[in-house]
């Protein structure tokens, strides 16, 4: 079932205050569609480029973009990329390879398809997938990475109506806080353990995933977020009566 009217309106609330809180450190917000330029971007930082959003590896259409941040010199100091993708199972992709090869495993010599790990629920339908969210070290600690992330997923809900959305996170990111606090995700769920043929060796991998009305739960819980709480305000509000909204209701 699609977002309410006011489910939406929360997910609006939600983009209007991360943007807000990116600007309020002095950055600039640019949604790009220029996928090379992202593959530049994290090559030019020494970082891994992720074929998934690798527009010469993987297929990317109009709906697809990457949230990227500029300091006030015009240096590049973060990124982080949305796809969307309709599948009957996201594990499918990653058994074949779909979701980061055009043609799958086979387009870099790999097998036509890998053993994957099931999760507690099918993810089918129209889907976004998130991934090559990256932070210049010097402005890491700002809470950027949990911005940045939060963003795109708002985005992939309110203009495309997605039901969920999926990233992947090694085991070294697994262990951390960042799937579940930085991220965002409701659910996180091993899905490979073997045979990787994008690094060609041994990976254990994760499933991150969250659905449209958790996302719009997680909005509203944003002002009481326990690293960086993000306060939500109706547009218009004058500066010496803004409140956070109540939330419910």
């Amino acid at each position: 079932m699609a977002l309410s009217e006011r489910e939406l309106g929360l997910v609006q609330l939600g983009i209007d205050a991360l943007t807000r809180a990116i600007a309020e450190l002095g950055l600039t917000l640019v949604i790009e569609q220029d996928f090379l330029g992202l593959a530049a971007l994290l090559e030019s930082r020494g970082t891994f480029v992720n074929p998934s959003f690798d527009p010469r590896q993987s297929r990317l259409d109009w709906r697809d973009f990457w949230v990227h941040l500029i300091e006030p010199g015009g240096r590049s100091i973060g990124c982080s990329a949305e796809k969307i993708i309709e599948t009957d199972d996201i594990l499918e992709e990653l058994a074949t390879g779909r979701i980061f090869y055009d043609g799958g495993y086979a387009k870099i010599g790999g097998p036509a398809r890998i053993p994957v790990i099931p999760v507690s629920r099918k993810l089918g339908g129209l889907l976004s997938h998130s991934g090559s969210t990256w932070v210049d070290p010097s402005w890491r600690g700002q809470g950027l990475a949990m911005l940045m992330a939060r963003l795109s997923r708002a985005l992939s809900f309110r203009n495309y109506g997605v039901i969920a959305n999926t990233g992947f996170v090694r085991e070294s990111l697994y262990r951390t806080r960042v799937p579940v606090e930085s991220y965002g995700y409701a659910h996180v769920e091993k899905c490979l353990d073997g045979f990787f043929p994008p690094q060609g060796t041994h990976e254990i991998l994760y499933l991150c995933w969250i659905t449209d009305r958790e996302f719009v739960a997680s909005v509203e819980a944003l002002p009481m977020h326990p690293r960086r709480p993000i306060p939500l305000f109706a547009a218009g509000t004058p500066e010496g009566e803004k409140k956070v909204l109540p939330v419910g209701g």
